[in-house]
């Protein structure tokens, strides 16, 4: 193991390196003192944590009250009303004065309460006497008799508080002496708007209420998070306890006045969530001086081994060709030493690529000269010129066509020996030799010619499109074994450049093939010699390609930039 970190270690960089070791001699002793003072700030705000819950549930539980309170006080002030005791009595000779009271007092007191108090959803009466029910409000007490919140409220004391598919509240009229039945006033509460103020003030934390019947009356537990039941919750002591890998915190607080048990489950995670002051400055403490101290050693490191970065970075640029540039320096240590040598070797290296070049473009044209100068131009020509006259005066016309296209094959192509010849001058020249090659073939293939006119203002070198099309001829179409030959020869100017295009419908061959052909050597004067020509003339302003695949013929172009003829 040892071993593989040495190793590790042998490979980084010289920058690395020393920032590692200066880091590994500050840093330990901040973490150590960070994550001291991050333990003992955690206990604190787990102290803190559990103080604000149970904070938060005086909170809950204060409001709870406070709406009790309310509704208790407004059920007594039903019951304990004279006119109300008397309508739920029956107290009436006639039945003008019990309809007077219902419609003029008992609904408007009914639809007021309901509107000044948006969490009462409706009041009733329920009468065991012969009282005729009035609407919603007046009922009688057969309808519910089976109901067990109304047999508990016939024996209770008081405003009594159950839970029956939402929440109620009730309060038995008193009964004198005289009283044989028992009247309730029955009051249902919209608990979602009740329960509105515990919903915010217990926010991320667990909720649940329980009655002293064991009815959940308020809850905000989820079932993607396993509620824990009615009788886990009454089994379970106050403080933290875990449930699968979660650790939480219960406290328990019971309601008064209606006996209501409050339990509020907190994660453990969030004790600490709202009182982090202390966890948050020690960390921006240690976040600080670790900043201060990689600072310190990345400006260190940087300053030892700036120029050393430099030296590489300029190694880099000639490695990938660069080497133009000048390389110098006024220091006197020895990373300026090692600069100056490097650029002393660069000057040299560039005077003797130069000086190479030279002799490559010499040898180049020597050789391009001699094959123009193999043959006297003079003597080719009056000869070409008496086989013409011979072939005329004998009727054969066809050697005289051949002959006379021959002389402006050559004529063309040695050009008084330039190397840059008009456009249209090196398209009569391919011209000419396809002409040749048909005669001699008997016309075997067609030959189809797409020359734009624009092109004709402009120079090439010369001998650059017979190699193409003698490839095509030799390679492509005679070797095709059914159909006709065809050999397309086009020239055109797109975007300040001319572009070559020959291309045929033989037998192609495999892409990797005709990737290589321009660096591979050939016979005679082939594509090779043709793109070192002119990456000679053009540098890397011009290029040539070749695309073929298998019976799929091939396509050579070649795009060079659009000089003027002078």
């Amino acid at each position: 193991m040892s071993q593989a970190i040495r190793g590790l270690f042998n490979r980084l960089r010289f920058k690395h390196k020393l920032f590692l070791s200066y880091l590994v001699v500050i840093i330990i002793p901040i973490i150590v003192l960070g994550v001291y003072a991050y333990d003992q700030s955690k206990q604190m705000l787990r102290i803190q944590g559990v103080q604000g819950i149970q904070k938060n549930m005086d909170t809950i539980s204060g409001a709870i009250e406070s709406s009790v309170e309310r509704y208790n006080h407004a059920i007594q002030s039903i019951v304990l009303n004279k006119t109300f005791q008397k309508i739920v009595a029956n107290d009436y000779n006639d039945l003008v004065n019990l309809s007077y009271d219902l419609n003029e007092y008992l609904a408007p007191y009914f639809n007021m309460m309901v509107m000044l108090d948006k969490e009462i959803a409706e009041i009733k009466f329920y009468t065991q006497t012969y009282v005729p029910e009035f609407g919603e409000s007046v009922q009688s007490a057969d309808r519910v008799k089976e109901e067990g919140w109304y047999k508990a409220a016939l024996h209770g004391k008081g405003s009594q508080w159950f839970f029956d598919d939402g929440l109620i509240v009730v309060g038995a009229f008193p009964r004198f002496f005289t009283d044989k039945s028992t009247n309730i006033v029955y009051m249902r509460i919209n608990d979602t708007s009740m329960f509105k103020n515990v919903a915010e003030l217990a926010k991320a934390d667990t909720v649940v209420i329980v009655n002293e019947h064991g009815d959940v009356i308020y809850s905000n537990q989820t079932a993607a998070g396993e509620p824990f039941s009615v009788e886990q919750l009454k089994a379970m002591k106050e403080g933290s306890f875990r449930s699968g890998d979660v650790e939480s915190f219960l406290v328990k607080k019971t309601i008064k006045p209606t006996g209501w048990t409050i339990y509020c489950i907190v994660p453990a995670k969030q004790l600490s969530r709202n009182a982090g002051s202390i966890i948050n400055a020690t960390l921006i403490i240690i976040a600080a001086c670790l900043v201060i101290v990689l600072f310190m050693i990345w400006m260190f490191s940087k300053t030892m081994i700036r120029r050393i970065y430099a030296l590489n970075s300029l190694m880099k640029r000639v490695q990938i060709g660069d080497l133009s540039m000048r390389v110098r320096s006024e220091s006197k240590d020895e990373i300026g030493e090692l600069t100056n040598r490097f650029g002393h070797m660069l000057v040299r290296l560039n005077e003797l690529i130069e000086e190479l070049y030279r002799n490559k473009i010499v040898q180049k044209e020597a050789e391009f000269k001699a094959l123009q100068w193999q043959m006297n131009p003079h003597f080719l020509y009056n000869t070409l010129s008496f086989i013409n006259w011979k072939a005329l005066r004998s009727d054969a016309h066809d050697i005289s066509y051949v002959v006379t296209t021959l002389s402006k094959f050559y004529r063309t192509g040695l050009n008084r020996g330039n190397n840059m010849i008009p456009v249209r001058d090196e398209l009569d020249h391919v011209k000419s030799y396809i002409e040749i090659v048909q005669a001699m073939k008997d016309h075997s293939f067609d030959v189809v010619y797409d020359i734009d006119e624009a092109v004709f203002g402009y120079t090439t070198i010369n001998f650059i499109l017979q190699p193409l099309a003698e490839n095509a001829i030799m390679h492509g179409i005679n070797r095709k074994e059914t159909g006709r030959g065809l050999l397309s020869i086009s020239a055109k100017l797109s975007n300040g450049q001319v572009v070559f295009l020959v291309q045929d419908n033989g037998i192609g061959m495999p892409a990797e093939t005709a990737n290589t052909l321009l660096q591979s050597d050939s016979s005679g004067y082939g594509l090779k010699n043709v793109n070192e020509r002119l990456r000679l003339k053009y540098s890397s302003d011009y290029r040539f390609a070749v695309e073929s695949a298998i019976d799929s013929g091939t396509q050579m172009s070649i795009v060079i930039p659009a000089l003027q003829s002078s």
